[in-house]
């Protein structure tokens, strides 16, 4: 007999997680082998259970877990890493993306279709909810999407740096820091730093 494959479930409230856990022993390919319901307990359940899969709740407490998805999949080049979330604003689908997702479910898809979803990924295919692929062929809302460099900036103004030290560490000057920064209040509507990165994190770039 096969064994099943390893997920590990990311979710903080505890209702959803007893539904998914149901749904997915249920099934004779999987079964939830280590459960994180905040983003400082993923490392080491990951280091514990070697899952073949981690289902991920966007929306944890704790860090930004998009910006652990790669390290995660350096340490186990075979995981598969699937979002199970609630948010479907394009740009939190891009950031998602470009994280390295190999799926982006929603809450409000079948959970029935869950099990056979993770068997399309665990062959090679990256699937996205079908209520995510009307608005796929659309530009991100608002433009409310940031470059690799602007996100070393938004990362680095949530940490409370200067525009000065954001300049050193990234090899721009502070002029250079200040216009990416004000280009970034436009996109974003926002009129203060800390504005900005209020909305920055809303949409899940930081």
């Amino acid at each position: 007999m096969t064994s099943k494959k390893k997920v590990l479930l990311v979710e903080d409230h505890a209702v959803t997680r007893v539904g998914v856990k149901h749904v997915v022993n249920a099934s004779n390919d999987f079964e939830v082998v280590g459960e994180a319901e905040h983003s400082s307990q993923i490392i080491g359940l990951l280091s514990e259970t070697k899952p073949d899969f981690v289902l991920l709740d966007l929306r944890i407490p704790g860090e930004n877990v998009l910006n652990m998805v790669k390290d995660w999949k350096k340490d186990l080049p075979q995981l598969k890493v699937v979002t199970l979330t609630m948010l479907d604003e394009q740009p939190i689908v891009h950031s998602a993306i470009e994280a390295g997702v190999d799926g982006y479910l929603l809450k409000s898809d079948d959970l029935s279709s869950l099990t056979k979803n993770l068997n399309e990924i665990a062959a090679g295919k990256t699937v996205y909810s079908k209520n995510l692929k009307l608005s796929f062929n659309r530009k991100p809302q608002d433009g409310k999407v940031a470059n690799k460099k602007e996100k070393q900036i938004l990362t680095l103004l949530g940490h409370g740096k200067t525009y000065q030290e954001i300049g050193t560490e990234i090899g721009l000057s502070k002029r250079t820091v200040e216009y990416h920064v004000g280009r970034l209040k436009d996109r974003f509507n926002a009129k203060t730093v800390a504005e900005l990165i209020g909305r920055a994190k809303e949409q899940m770039l930081i």
